[in-house]
């Protein structure tokens, strides 16, 4: 049965470094400027991708089970997590990006990310308000410089907002 998983782990390896070394050849046809963030995110994740495929052909060579599989999470109590709960974050989860995307049509990119960060940072973290809205503002901020040096325009709403808003 782990054979039979390692050889998926395999495939889904080769599968994303197959998708990198696409994003990298794409960006080759872009003008200077555009190709510069695809290039690089998709150079940069190629690399990681192929350091993680050769990881798990070693592991694979040495018998090793399963490296740090859920290491993150070991203090977890998922014996106490019913089906109906995961299916209910996973309910919530959809709705938060069908809104995410509902609101970049309705306001734009950068204020419906600014949103989304205010909103992440202050239910799913639980921080306090003030911090939410600094980390929105520092998203907003970023986005803004992004759209500046690079010349970006991000997807405008229906209503129109000026810059950095929309």
């Amino acid at each position: 049965m782990e054979s039979k998983f390692q050889y998926l782990r395999f495939i889904f390896s080769a599968i994303v470094i197959l998708a990198f070394g696409y994003g990298i050849y794409e960006a080759f046809s872009y003008a200077y400027l555009a190709k510069i963030f695809p290039l690089y995110i998709s150079l940069v994740l190629f690399i990681l991708a192929v350091i993680n495929f050769i990881q798990e052909i070693m592991d694979s060579r040495k018998g090793a089970r399963v490296r740090a599989r859920g290491a993150a999470d070991l203090e977890s109590e998922w014996g106490d997590l019913g089906m109906s709960e995961v299916l209910r974050r996973f309910a919530v989860f959809v709705a938060v990006v069908i809104v995410l995307y509902a609101l970049i049509w309705l306001i734009g990119y950068p204020l419906s990310i600014t949103l989304f960060i205010i909103v992440l940072y202050r239910y799913i973290t639980r921080t306090k308000w003030h911090w939410a809205i600094v980390a929105g503002l520092a998203g907003l901020g970023f986005l803004a410089l992004v759209s500046k040096l690079l010349y970006m325009d991000w997807p405008e709403g229906i209503f129109k907002l000026p810059w950095p808003l929309g």
